[in-house]
C-alpha cells in the first residue's frame, strides 16, 4: 500500500463531498473494494476511472491523470527535484511553474487527513475571513487567488532563508 498524491487526493475529495467509497464505486461502476484499492494505493486507477471521478468530484481529469503518474515515492522524489525523467511543467498548470509544486505537496502531505477538530484548532479568525471571501469568487479567480497565495508563501519562505 503506497500513499501517494493521488490517494490523498481521492480520499480528500470524497471526505470533502461527504460520500461513502460505495456511492463513489456505485458511480464510477465498481466494487467498494476495487475502489478502496485506488484510495490505498494498492491499485491505479484506469484513465477511464480517473474520468468519471473528475466528472463525479468536478475537477480537471488532466489534475488527476498528472496525480496518478506519481506511483513510488522514488518517482515523486525526483519530479520534487526539479522535473526530471520528462515530467518537468506536468504538475502545474501555470507555465511559469516546473515539476511537482512542493507547496502543493506540503498541503496534500498534511492537511488532507485533518479532522473537521483538528481543523478548526489549526484555524485562526483570519483563516476564516480569508476561506470567506475565497468562497465568494468565480473559479478563474479563486486559481489565480490560489497561485497568489503560493507566491506570497514562496517569498516569505525565501526572505527568511
Amino acid at each position: 500500500m503506497a500513499d501517494t498524491p493521488l490517494t490523498k487526493q481521492l480520499r480528500m475529495l470524497r471526505k470533502r463531498h461527504h460520500y461513502t467509497q460505495k456511492k463513489v464505486s456505485d458511480y464510477i461502476g465498481t466494487t467498494r473494494a476495487n475502489y478502496s484499492h485506488y484510495e490505498t494505493g494498492i491499485t491505479i486507477p484506469s484513465n477511464d476511472i480517473l474520468n468519471k471521478l473528475s466528472i463525479l468530484y468536478e475537477v480537471p481529469l488532466m489534475h488527476l491523470i498528472k496525480l496518478s503518474a506519481v506511483s513510488k515515492k522514488e518517482e515523486l522524489e525526483k519530479l520534487k527535484q526539479g522535473g526530471k525523467g520528462g515530467f518537468d511543467g506536468l504538475f502545474i498548470e501555470n507555465p511559469m511553474s516546473s515539476s511537482l509544486d512542493p507547496l502543493y505537496l506540503e498541503f496534500i502531505n498534511n492537511c488532507p487527513e485533518m479532522s473537521d477538530r483538528e481543523l478548526k484548532e489549526w484555524m485562526e479568525p483570519e483563516d476564516l475571513e480569508l476561506i470567506y471571501y475565497y468562497h465568494q469568487l468565480s473559479p478563474q479567480n479563486k486559481n489565480m487567488a490560489t497561485e497568489m497565495v503560493r507566491i506570497i508563501v514562496r517569498n516569505n519562505r525565501n526572505a527568511n532563508e
